[in-house]
């Protein structure tokens, strides 16, 4: 077939219907742009907040060769000179770097401001040496030129753009407020990365003795001098820096790339289960695709009979079917994209929010669009579609002229009419949560087959339920009796077309998958109000008002705590200190050091492998056992009674794990041993929380605004204000689920309207004789509502027993493979109940309104 003729073709069978129904192909190509466009959004906002994770180092320097960093703790600033001396003549420039982290306070009253900044202490004097730094300096604006002069006055700092006009700086820095001299603004420099708005710079010692890091560094970068044989020497100095770690024992050996793919890896499980749930809108409208595609095959059988016998082939009836779906996907897809670029501007502050909380330091607060983005939207778009159009297409080229001039309606695939296949696909699901998870790099977990199981789940009931359709039609059949549009109704449903058992699968997925959703949140809220009831037993919580998440580095200095616990007001202080470390071959964790003897005494340990005797809790005897969190022990497979090497600045110690209890304060895993024992491997018994027992009749709330009034570089909440932060937190992390719920259901609603259209269009000839036995506009509206209503309660029946199983499966399966959390079960009825009724309602008051627009088609209505 020549290409005008294919175009002839397509012109006057497939875009001919579309002129004739603008409406329902723009609603198609709407609900194909939401599927697409949340995913986009995830992903532009996923990829945003990781992207913000940067070394900061190469804003100076450019891109150095080599890292190293202590597997725990800091690097003793002693192993400069060994470095120096190791490397020889070896043209490599050696770069100390330090960091901290810091935010602007506010007033009292208003709390404190969010926006953290990177404190980033380099080398100045040291790193001119290197080309790049010295444009870098030169590029440092301190107003009148004059860059050293202001560099000879000490703690001086180089700040954004957006900072530089001030004189001073006042930050909160670890437990003290601080006020810096600007010494200029950061600009550009060319042939390195653009400078972050959080960015402040500072001499190296100076920032050492701000963030109580004096003999201490982060890490310590490598650059070596270009020129020929630069890839051999970067390598012999990788070789060089491996050996003198004692392969990871000292220090681990990365490269820049490497650093960023641990952030990436620390966020892969929670960026991958958010990608999944943001499939379900697209999962709903491929049903609704098919559905669409497959009522157009029998609303223009005629048209299709007069091509088969003018001798148009099979294969060219299936092209210009996958032709007009394909079209549908492509604008879909477009339209997609750039509703997936405007969600994604408010689902990256939500999703940085919890980046921020569990992860690291982020201010990520827009998404940047580019090209791989656009392509993927487009290409999901025609692939989804495509794929939702096959068997229509298949169903319209192979189906003989003289069935298709019949006046009977498609139903689909034969599956969708045999309930077993339906229970067949529940069964698989149930083998496949037997399945371990997929461990990914860094020790993170993917429940790929608790993933495919929920999907088996959903198509098996959707199956089940659109099979077993004309099964409960004919047991409602006493509905009949109570009048003639309900005869009518009941008598559809009694022998249901493709549309009808479509909309029943779409509407069953979308509240299945909804109501999951929110038992898994409702699951997730009680366990952790239990769990922070038991475990946070004290009247005040202190910390460093610059902390910004799980993994923060910033202490509380022990002269400060110690007056803290002096105070006459407290009873006793609880201190935890808590540092990164990485275990095994690098993936990351926390250790961390408190009094086991309080946490037994002062709390209710929530345990999954309890100790077996009080060992753990005696300092005397606890100096070579660890208790573990629920999350560490599925990452590392470790359980009670396992050997368990810690690495430590002081070498790596051997350990015994006595125990396991759950956590829900991050999902990378926890280590806690005895107080003393962390501040003798990491030299520092400073302090990164302070919990406070008060003696009795002491005001909670006169204390703490004292000590934030006597020392405004410290955080001091109570229960109540921890309680409500933590729930807060807990809310924001799960804002887009709640949006996908919404958006699950509206597209399911809309469907069925699609449904309910085409089944009317279907049967104008009904519709006219109905008219002639003198049924009038609103008899046939009640019809078509009883009918809708007949298919939006059985789908609602079907989903919530879906989503009991689905919600199981989230909370036991998926969640505890992915975080390795072990939730409580919980219903949340109210919710559950408002979800149906809206539904049923939504479903009866669309399908009345099409009944009405129904009722007025004559017999000779095209499409």
């Amino acid at each position: 077939m020549s290409s005008s003729v294919g175009w002839l073709l397509f012109r006057r069978f497939s875009l001919r219907h579309w002129r004739m129904a603008p409406g329902q192909n723009a609603l198609l190509v709407f609900i194909l742009a939401l599927g697409v466009g949340v995913f986009i959004a995830i992903r532009l906002a996923n990829r945003a907040a990781v992207a913000s994770f940067s070394n900061f180092t190469d804003t100076l320097i450019g891109q150095s060769d080599w890292i190293i960093e202590a597997p725990s703790g800091n690097l003793p600033e002693s192993i400069l000179p060994e470095l120096r001396a190791a490397l020889g003549t070896r043209p490599v420039v050696i770069i100390p770097v330090v960091e901290s982290t810091a935010v602007i306070p506010l007033s009292h009253s208003q709390g404190y401001e969010r926006k953290a900044y990177t404190l980033l202490g380099v080398d100045l004097i040291g790193i001119s040496n290197l080309a790049a730094a010295r444009a870098a300096v030169g590029h440092l604006n301190s107003g009148g030129g004059d860059f050293w002069g202001a560099f000879r006055s000490s703690n001086r700092v180089w700040v954004p753009s957006d900072l530089a006009g001030r004189k001073n700086l006042r930050l909160l820095v670890e437990d003290q407020v601080v006020t810096l001299p600007i010494a200029g603004a950061i600009q550009p420099t060319p042939g390195t990365p653009a400078p972050p708005d959080s960015l402040i710079i500072m001499d190296l010692p100076d920032l050492q003795a701000l963030a109580g890091k004096l003999g201490r560094l982060d890490r310590v970068e490598f650059t070596a001098a270009p020129g020929p044989g630069i890839q051999k020497r970067r390598n012999e100095l990788g070789e060089l820096l491996t050996h003198l770690g004692g392969n990871g024992d000292r220090w681990m050996v990365r490269s820049p790339g490497l650093r960023r793919e641990t952030a990436d890896k620390m966020t892969e499980a929670f960026r991958i289960n958010l990608t999944i749930l943001s499939l379900i809108a697209l999962l709903v409208g491929l049903y609704l695709i098919f559905q669409a595609l497959d009522g157009a095959v029998v609303r223009r059988r005629g048209e299709i009979a007069i091509l088969r016998s003018l001798g148009v082939e099979e294969t060219t009836i299936r092209r210009l079917w996958l032709a007009e779906a394909a079209l549908l996907g492509l604008l879909g897809g477009a339209a997609g994209v750039g509703l997936g670029w405007l969600g994604a501007q408010g689902a990256v502050r939500a999703i940085g929010r919890t980046v921020n909380t569990l992860y690291f330091a982020t201010t990520v607060s827009t998404a940047q669009l580019d090209p791989t983005e656009v392509w993927l939207g487009l290409g999901l778009g025609v692939v989804a579609s495509v794929a939702a159009g096959w068997w229509p297409a298949r169903e319209a080229a192979q189906t003989p002229p003289a069935q298709v001039l019949g006046r009977a309606s498609a139903s689909g695939p034969g599956l969708w009419q045999k309930p077993w296949w339906g229970i067949a696909a529940l069964v698989a699901g149930l083998i496949l949560i037997k399945l371990p998870p997929v461990r990914l790099a860094g020790g993170a977990r993917f429940p790929l087959a608790g993933y495919v199981a929920a999907l088996a789940w959903i198509l098996g009931g959707g199956i089940f339920c659109a099979g077993a359709l004309p099964l409960i039609a004919r047991a409602c059949r006493k509905l009949g009796n109570r009048g003639a549009p309900a005869r009518v109704a009941m008598g559809h449903l009694a022998r249901p077309s493709g549309r009808h058992r479509l909309a029943i699968a779409s509407l069953l997925c979308a509240v299945g998958m909804s109501a999951g959703m929110a038992i898994l949140v409702s699951s997730f809220e009680r366990t952790v109000r239990t769990w922070v009831a038991h475990s946070l037993q004290a009247d005040l919580y202190v910390y460093s008002a610059a902390a910004r998440n799980a993994a923060g580095q910033n202490h509380i200095a022990a002269p400060v705590w110690k007056a803290l616990a002096a105070l006459p007001e407290v009873k006793q202080a609880w201190m935890l200190a808590a540092y990164p470390v990485q275990i095994g071959t690098g993936a990351p964790a926390l250790l961390t050091g408190t009094d086991l003897h309080l946490t037994h005494t002062r709390s209710e340990m929530p345990w999954v492998e309890k100790p077996r005797d009080d060992a753990v809790f005696d300092p005397k005897r606890n100096a070579k056992l660890a208790l573990i969190s629920e999350s560490f022990s599925d990452r590392f497979e470790l359980h009670r009674g396992d050997p368990l090497i810690l690495p430590t600045p002081k070498g790596p110690q051997s350990m015994t794990v006595a125990g396991v209890y759950s956590d829900y304060g991050n999902e990378r895993g926890s280590v806690m041993v005895q107080w003393e024992q962390v501040v003798d491997w990491m030299s520092d018994d400073s302090a990164t929380h302070v919990s406070l027992f008060l003696r009795r009749n002491v005001n909670a709330d006169l204390l703490r605004n004292r000590i934030r009034r006597d020392s405004p570089g410290l955080q001091v909440i109570t229960y109540q204000e921890l309680r409500g932060q933590i729930l807060n937190v807990f809310r924001q992390t799960f804002t887009i689920t709640y949006a996908l719920e919404v958006i699950g259901v509206i597209v399911a609603v809309t469907g069925l309207a699609l449904a309910m259209a085409s089944i009317l269009l279907d049967r104008r000839d009904e519709l006219t004789s109905l008219r002639a036995l003198g049924f009038t506009r609103l008899e046939m509206a009640a019809a078509s509502a009883m009918e809708g209503l007949a298919l939006a309660v059985w789908a609602v029946i079907g989903g919530l027993l879906l989503s009991l199983a689905l919600g199981w499966l989230l909370v036991h399966v998926i969640n505890k493979q992915s975080f390795g959390w072990t939730l409580g079960y919980a219903l949340p009825v109210r919710q559950l109940a408002i979800l149906a009724i809206a539904v049923v309602v939504t479903g009866w008051t669309v399908s009345y309104a099409v009944g009405l627009w129904g009722a007025n088609l004559p017999a000779d209505q095209e499409e």
